[in-house]
C-alpha cells in the first residue's frame, strides 16, 4: 500500500542564500540567532555554620547567593519602534503608500499592498514583519537565601530532618519556561529596557518549609511497649514505621494582564498601570475574590504601563502539604522478605488551591459574573493507597 506524499502541493525548495538580502522579505525572521551568542553561567557562593548540639543533633545556618549571567530569554522581539516613535500616536496606524508595493509579492503584514501603516516604515528592519530571538542570552538574575537545617540522625528509632529557607529570587528574564506560568511575565514590554523587567522571579517563595520524618513506633519485640507479645500478634501489631514529609511554602507570585495592549503593537507588549496607595489584595480576601481589581488601570495608549513583571506583595495562595505512610517489613526467610506499605498523600485533606485568574479583561463590576481574581481549581484533594512488595 503506497503511502500519501508528505508534499502533496510539491516541495518548496530551498532557496539558500540565493535571493540574498531578500530572504523572508515581507514575512516573520523567526527565529534569528545572534552571530556573537554569549554562554550563560552562574556565579555562587556561600557561607555558614554548623554546630552539634548532641552526638546525634547537628544545626547548619548558612547563606547561599548566586548571579546568573547572560541569562536566556525566552524570546526576544527586535524589529521594535524606537521608543520616541510612541509619541506619534494614532498617527502610527494611518496607511501611506508602500515604498515596498511592487518588490514584494506576498507578504503576512501587509507589505504587499499599495499602502501600509506608518509605523511598519518606522521599524529598524521595515522590510520585516518581524525579528524574533528565541532564548537570547541578554537577562540577569540574583538569588539571597538563609538556609537552616535541624538534622537528628537515627537514634532511638528516629531520624528527623527540618529544613527552612528565607529567600529572595530577582531577575528579568524568565527563560524557557515562561510559558508555563500565568500573566504577562514571559513577555517583555520593551527590548530597548530589560531593566524595567526586573522583578521577582515566577519561581521565588519567600518562606519555605521542610520537615521530613522516619520512626519506628515503639510496639513489638525489642520495643518499649509489648516486648512479651507472642510470635503472631508481634507479626500484626509489632515493627511499623512511621514515615512523613511535610512541605509548606508562601505562594508564588503573580503577574497581572491588561484588557488589551494598546501600544499599536509594533512589537512592543503592556502591563496595566497600578493605582498608588491602594493594595492589590483585597480586605477580604477569598478564593472568589483574591485580587483588588481598584489597584490596577489600564494604561493609557502607546505607554507600557508600570506594573512590574511579576508582583512580590500580590501572590497566589500558599501550599501546605503532609503526606505519611505506615510501613512493616516480615523476614520469611534470609533471602526472602516482604514489605506492606500504606500511604496517604495530603493526609490532612487541606486544601491548596492554582493560581487565580490574573487578565484584568475578565474583570466585571458584578460580582456574581466576575472571573478576574476568581480561583477555579485546587491540588488533588486526599488519596490513600496500599502496596506490597516480595523481596528474593
Amino acid at each position: 500500500m503506497a503511502l500519501p506524499s508528505a508534499f502533496p502541493n510539491g516541495e518548496v525548495v530551498p532557496t539558500g542564500n540565493s535571493l540574498g538580502g531578500l530572504t523572508d522579505v515581507g514575512f516573520g525572521l523567526n527565529p534569528v540567532t545572534d552571530p556573537v551568542r554569549h554562554s550563560a553561567y552562574v556565579q555562587q557562593w556561600m557561607t555558614g555554620v554548623q554546630y552539634s548540639l548532641t552526638n546525634n543533633d547537628l544545626v547548619d545556618i548558612s547563606y547561599v547567593g548566586n548571579h546568573g549571567v547572560h541569562v536566556l530569554s525566552q524570546f526576544l522581539e527586535w524589529n521594535e519602534l524606537p521608543v520616541s516613535a510612541l509619541a506619534l500616536g494614532n498617527q502610527l496606524n494611518q496607511q501611506v503608500p508602500n515604498p515596498f508595493f511592487g518588490s514584494i509579492t506576498s507578504s503576512g503584514c501587509g507589505l504587499s499592498n499599495p499602502t501600509v501603516q506608518r509605523g511598519q516604515l518606522l521599524l529598524p528592519f521595515p522590510e520585516y514583519c518581524s525579528v524574533t530571538e528565541a532564548q537570547p542570552a541578554v537577562g540577569g538574575s540574583t538569588y539571597n537565601a538563609l538556609q537552616a537545617t535541624y538534622t537528628h540522625r537515627w537514634h532511638s528509632g528516629l531520624e528527623l530532618n527540618v529544613s527552612y529557607t528565607y529567600s529572595k529570587f530577582m531577575d528579568n528574564v524568565q527563560g524557557a519556561s515562561g510559558w508555563a506560568f500565568p500573566g504577562t511575565g514571559s513577555s517583555v514590554r520593551n527590548s530597548y529596557n530589560l531593566a524595567a523587567e526586573r522583578s521577582v522571579d515566577a519561581s521565588d517563595l519567600t518562606h519555605s518549609l521542610v520537615i521530613s520524618h522516619n520512626y519506628e513506633l515503639p510496639f513489638g519485640k525489642g520495643k518499649q511497649f509489648g516486648g512479651d507479645w507472642n510470635r503472631p500478634m508481634n507479626a500484626v501489631l509489632g515493627g511499623w514505621q512511621w514515615s512523613g514529609i511535610l512541605t509548606a511554602h508562601t505562594g508564588l507570585p503573580l503577574s497581572i494582564t491588561p484588557a488589551q495592549n494598546n501600544t499599536g503593537g509594533f512589537g512592543f507588549n503592556q502591563r496595566p498601570n497600578r493605582v498608588p496607595g491602594v493594595s492589590p489584595v483585597p480586605q477580604n480576601q477569598s478564593i472568589n475574590d483574591w485580587i483588588n481589581a481598584a489597584a490596577f488601570s489600564e494604561p493609557a495608549p502607546f505607554t507600557f504601563g508600570n506594573t512590574s513583571r511579576f508582583l512580590s506583595d500580590l501572590r497566589a495562595p500558599g501550599f501546605v502539604n503532609w503526606d505519611m505512610g505506615l510501613q512493616k517489613w516480615w523476614n520469611i526467610t534470609e533471602t526472602m522478605r516482604f514489605q506492606f506499605r500504606f500511604e496517604l498523600f495530603n493526609a490532612f485533606n487541606h486544601p491548596n488551591f492554582f493560581t487565580p485568574d490574573t487578565n484584568l479583561g475578565d474583570f466585571n463590576p458584578i460580582p456574581a459574573i466576575n472571573n478576574f481574581g476568581r480561583i477555579t481549581s485546587a491540588y488533588p484533594a486526599r488519596s490513600l493507597q496500599f502496596a506490597g512488595k516480595f523481596y528474593f
